[in-house]
């Protein structure tokens, strides 16, 4: 049998069963994007896809890594709880006195941004915390819409990064394959931590913490600025100076006392 006639072949069996795979699809629920509306899907994958670990991977390239381990779980919930009251018009409970520290901490961290001398914190730092002030924005957004809509963990992760492996291959087009020239155990590391952990283990299991305790789970971030600035420390020797541990200090004794208040019955204490 000939080449052209055997690809022949093989392009009417591609063709012919396309119907059967794409009523397959339709069967699992392909159809409406798992139960969630394509329209929704779509607004998720902005919030929570490529553009989202653009901005807040981003910011790294401006300000240090301990930057955006604070700033970032500090202003989620702060973002998560104003939306959920206000755009939403869901009666979450937050403490105004834990949102005022989140707000002081991050003021102290702006300062260390705009007058820091040294190398590792540049003067256009104030840019990186930008980015990551935006990406706390729309990951809030993005897991106050997952309970509002009572979306299924699963199925939200399962489509963001298929409809993110449709952005890869017009990437790999544009830009070309030098992102892989890099070191293996550095491509590795990243497409594990990044790839496996954060995109889909991590997410998985956040959204479904969500849908278990409402916004008040964003207040569980408290421990996130401990571990970042940690690891920072000890894997980027980045300093930790008076300003971002006073301003780490200040962002999770807000972060604590706004989970406090989320969880507390409403007959304890006032909250706004």
């Amino acid at each position: 049998m000939s080449a052209p006639l055997l690809y022949g072949i093989l392009v009417a069996l591609i063709w012919g069963i396309q119907p059967v795979v794409s009523r397959y699809g339709f069967q699992l629920g392909l159809a409406d994007a798992c139960g969630i509306g394509w329209r929704r899907a779509l607004l998720l994958f902005l919030l929570s896809g490529p553009l989202f670990s653009l901005i807040l991977i981003g910011g790294v390239n401006f300000a240090p890594a301990s930057h955006g381990a604070l700033i970032h779980p500090a202003l989620t919930p702060l973002f998560g709880a104003l939306i959920s009251r206000f755009a939403l018009k869901r009666p979450e409970r937050f403490s105004l006195f834990g949102m005022l520290l989140l707000l002081g901490g991050l003021g102290l961290i702006g300062i260390d941004s705009v007058r820091s001398p040294d190398a590792v914190t540049s003067a256009g730092a104030w840019r990186g915390d930008l980015l990551f002030v935006l990406s706390a924005f729309m990951w809030a957004w993005y897991l106050v819409l997952n309970k509002a809509w009572k979306t299924t963990p699963l199925d939200v992760v399962a489509l963001v990064q298929v409809l993110s492996l449709s952005c890869a291959l017009p990437y790999l087009a544009l830009f070309g394959m030098g992102t892989f020239e890099q070191p293996t155990s550095a491509l590795w590391l990243q497409a594990i931590y990044h790839g496996l952990l954060v995109s889909i283990v991590g997410v998985a299991l956040f959204n479904w913490v969500v849908a278990q305790m409402g916004v008040k789970a964003l207040m569980l971030g408290a421990l996130s600025p401990l571990f970042g600035m940690a690891a920072s420390a000890l894997a980027l020797g980045e300093p930790l100076r008076g300003p971002i541990l006073i301003g780490a200090l200040i962002i999770v004794a807000g972060l604590v006392l706004s989970l406090r208040a989320a969880s507390a019955p409403r007959h304890q204490g006032k909250v706004c």
